[in-house]
């Protein structure tokens, strides 16, 4: 049931879900962690974005798909998650 609701949420662009019980985290955070394919296309509008922007577009295309500021940040929004999640563990020397 829980992952039911995780995935219907993650379907309708929610990004977490809130949780009564300490041993439903891990369902949830591993039901809304972004794929391999979701990390590589926030790389890819990441970069295109670094280039757009030093060329002062404000708006421009990604395989045929408009590219403007918020869908922007969103790609790096994507980028932290998928680091945050892979290095969490990281602890200071």
């Amino acid at each position: 049931m829980l992952e039911e609701g995780c995935a219907s949420g993650k379907g309708m662009g929610f990004t977490g879900k809130q949780v009564i019980h300490p041993s439903q985290i891990e369902m949830a955070q591993r039901s809304f962690r972004p794929g391999h394919s979701r990390v590589e296309w926030a790389v890819r509008v990441t970069l295109a974005d670094q280039k757009a922007t030093s060329q002062v577009k404000g708006a421009w295309r990604l395989d045929g798909n408009m590219i403007d500021v918020p869908v922007a940040r969103k790609a790096q929004a994507i980028i932290s998650k998928a680091l945050e999640e892979k290095w969490a563990s990281q602890e200071p020397q």
